[in-house]
């Protein structure tokens, strides 16, 4: 294993200089280094076997599996989740931190990146032309320079993770978190890279970094990085998702057999860029969904804005819908609408899904992600999921690569930049069978040749490390 900062490579000398203002300057603007979080852990009720970790926490954390995350949006922690699921196979004590749950400067910097990420995420999403292309470029310019500052702040960030047990393995689902760990010595650090398009800031020098693709693989060893820190392990998809992927599949192909209503879900991303797109293409799909030829399921996440606009389109459009906002509520829904394809259709063309909060959503997604005919997203984390899909627009171009990977496998559309492309393709899924059958054939193709299995391999190799070998 390549033990050097940044595998070896130099960034220059300017480079440098600018990492040095830059960290200069947070470190006086935060106060960093000067607290050290007490960390213990609380069980989540919501997945059993799992312990969230923050300074607010009741138990004392012993060694056992650590997935560290930053709530970025819900992508990392939708990762950490799918991680946990597969730990439980392993009977592995398992913990997640992410760095927003404690009190400290450090997470306080982190929170104010990320709240900068939204912001000017929603903007370009929300007013599109020069400013999403100028956003769109910023989220593909990973050069070493952005490896190299992450890398830096994350050894000013060191001290969120000094109370942890150092020889617990350690997977990391955001990249500074990993840099983090590495800086602290642990001593097993598996790093799971979440996009298709290869960039330098995305790694954890001294660390394993899996990708999810071949083509991924092949170009950051293009890049320089060392071929002991690189490996393919496949699409990050919870357990029971992977394993039920093939029937699922199969119980697809039984609705569109039996001319079934098409369940489309879309579920909004946890940085909401997202709504203006739905809105629209509720108003060109009104006619499909009053004529029960379609149905929408929702997911307007913890955000209480959102939800309350849908809700005005839907009364403006005169539209009938249902909310569900509780967990009692959620587990009755799935239970009237399984995939099989005897069941009544029962519920209004659109179902609005909102909770109190993040975990609830992720955990909701997952859920009925089981249940729906075609998943409608943009090209994010949910991209490597087992079910046919229409990508909405792209939220920076680093996602076009993931686009790609999707058609390459044959289980997902081109890119609708516009809601009238998805409206056209929702028409092609309505009336007509042969793309979704193709597409439910290719998904259950490369559930058997192991394409969604990479956060199985993830866990399997962090624990395979815990004998105290090296990489």
């Amino acid at each position: 294993m390549n033990r050097e900062d940044l595998f070896g490579l130099d960034s220059g000398f300017i480079s440098k200089q600018v990492v040095n203002l830059v960290c200069g300057f947070v470190q006086k603007k935060y106060s960093i280094g000067t607290h050290i979080p007490k960390l213990k852990s609380t069980p989540l009720k919501l997945l059993p076997g799992l312990d969230l970790v923050s300074d607010s926490g009741v138990n004392q954390i012993e060694k056992g599996l650590i997935i560290g995350s930053i709530r970025m949006g819900y992508a990392h922690l939708r990762i950490a989740a799918s991680l946990h699921s597969h730990s439980l196979k392993n009977n592995s004590v398992t913990y997640l931190y992410d760095l927003l749950n404690t009190q400290s400067p450090e997470s306080k910097a982190i929170a104010d990146i990320e709240n900068l990420y939204r912001y000017f995420s929603n903007l370009g999403s929300e007013l599109g032309g020069p400013l999403e292309w100028v956003w769109g470029q910023m989220m593909s310019q990973g050069n070493l320079t952005s490896l190299e500052l992450s890398c830096s702040l994350a050894d000013l960030y060191k001290n969120t993770m000094a109370d942890l047990p150092k020889d617990s393995p350690f997977i990391s689902t955001y990249p500074l978190v990993g840099q983090i760990a590495v800086k602290n010595k642990f001593k097993h650090v598996v790093h799971l890279i979440c996009d298709n398009f290869p960039q330098y800031y995305l790694l954890v020098p001294g660390a394993l970094n899996l990708v999810q693709s071949p083509s991924a693989y092949t170009k950051f060893l293009q890049m320089g990085v060392p071929k002991e820190n690189l490996a393919v392990a496949g699409h990050w998809v919870p357990e029971n998702i992977m394993t039920s992927a093939v029937t699922d599949s199969e119980d697809r192909v039984r609705r569109i057999d039996a001319k079934k209503i098409r369940r489309f879900l879309l579920p909004m991303d946890g940085i909401y860029t997202q709504k203006k797109y739905i809105i629209e293409l509720i108003h060109l799909t009104k006619y499909k969904l009053l004529d029960k030829k379609i149905s929408y399921w929702i997911c307007t996440n913890d955000h209480n804005t959102i939800l309350s606009d849908l809700e005005k389109c839907l009364i403006v459009e005169k539209i009938p819908y249902l909310v569900v906002s509780s967990w009692e509520a959620l587990k009755h829904f799935i239970q009237n609408h399984p995939l099989r394809s005897d069941e009544l259709e029962t519920s209004p063309p659109v179902v609005l899904f909102h909770f109190e909060n993040h975990m609830e959503t992720i955990v909701a997604t997952e859920k009925l992600i089981r249940i729906a005919d075609v998943l409608i997203t943009k090209p994010s984390e949910l991209t490597f999921y087992p079910i046919p899909k229409i990508f909405m627009r792209r939220v920076g171009d680093h996602e076009a690569s993931s686009v790609v990977r999707s058609l390459e496998l044959g289980e997902g559309s081109i890119e609708c930049r516009e809601p009238e492309h998805a409206k056209e393709l929702i028409q092609i899924f309505s009336k007509s069978e042969d793309l979704l059958l193709r597409m439910n054939e290719s998904v259950i193709k490369n559930t058997l040749e192991g394409v969604y299995n990479g956060c199985k391999v993830a866990v399997e190799m962090a624990l395979s490390r815990d004998g105290g070998s090296e990489f």
